[in-house]
């Protein structure tokens, strides 16, 4: 998973915690004002009927989550850096049960402090925490489950959430030099707040459910340094790729990952 998404971040990590310090502040008020109307993704649509709701169960949302890592990020090779972290143990893939805001914050917290260790009260335990890493997974996604929490259906309520994640589940707890946070979404955008149109290039970013990755920043550093040729203009090559399979296969493709899924009439 590396590579898909080092694009944004290796330009962000100089500005990330005055980023987060200033989200906390505003972030409770953003999110309960900032929730634009929008064309939901062809996703997302098979959960927003009147008359069908879709039990999406914890193991269907991994199952859809591992086929879009497998057929989609590794089998259109969009990621060099996956293929060595697509399952257990070094892959942790983990159903969200959370359904507001204050839930899911506690959730990232806690799968921050596993990807990272107890956290360092001085110097002399450093050591045993760079010991410990190899007892650890190397990277997490969390999967939201977005009818359980429909707020985050909404793509820029999920990006204004993270900047309380980033606050409060990693800058609080003094893991900002050791995480990154990284945002996947079913409807998710490059252009995040730009004009609402449908392009090919935004599958890179798109993910079956709503997912929070969580990785460590020596993996992001040691992957910068591993003499991948180009790695820069990795994302370029990938928006291009996704544009000439075209819209459409793009979209067929991230809907083949959704597997069955029960749904339970109602009146």
């Amino acid at each position: 998973m590396l590579g898909l998404i080092l694009h944004l971040h290796v330009r962000a990590l100089a500005s990330r915690r005055s980023m987060a310090e200033a989200a906390s502040a505003a972030a409770t008020s953003a999110l309960e004002a900032a929730r634009p109307r929008r064309r939901s993704s062809p996703i997302l649509r098979l959960t927003s009927t009147a008359t069908t709701r879709i039990l999406v169960s914890n193991d269907r949302r991994i199952a859809a989550t591992q086929r879009w890592l497998d057929d989609v990020v590794i089998g259109q090779k969009l990621c060099p850096f996956a293929p060595p972290v697509r399952s257990a143990p070094k892959l942790r893939l983990v159903a969200s049960s959370a359904t507001d805001d204050d839930a899911f914050v506690q959730e990232v917290a806690e799968e921050a402090r596993l990807l990272v260790g107890t956290r360092k009260d001085n110097d002399s335990n450093a050591d045993s925490r760079k010991g410990d890493d190899t007892n650890r997974p190397e990277t997490t996604l969390l999967v939201l489950n977005e009818v359980a929490f429909p707020s985050i259906s909404d793509f820029r309520y999920f990006v204004q959430l993270s900047w309380r994640l980033q606050a409060e589940a990693i800058c609080d707890n003094n893991f900002a030099s050791d995480l990154q946070l990284v945002l996947f979404h079913p409807a998710a955008r490059h252009n995040t707040y730009g004009e609402d149109f449908e392009d090919a290039a935004d599958y890179t970013i798109r993910s079956p459910h709503p997912t929070v990755h969580l990785l460590r920043e020596a993996d992001v550093l040691k992957a910068v340094r591993g003499g991948y040729g180009d790695l820069e203009g990795l994302p370029s090559r990938n928006k291009a790729k996704l544009r000439m399979d075209g819209l459409e296969r793009c979209r067929d493709r991230l809907e083949d990952c959704v597997v069955s899924r029960k749904r339970t009439v109602t009146s």
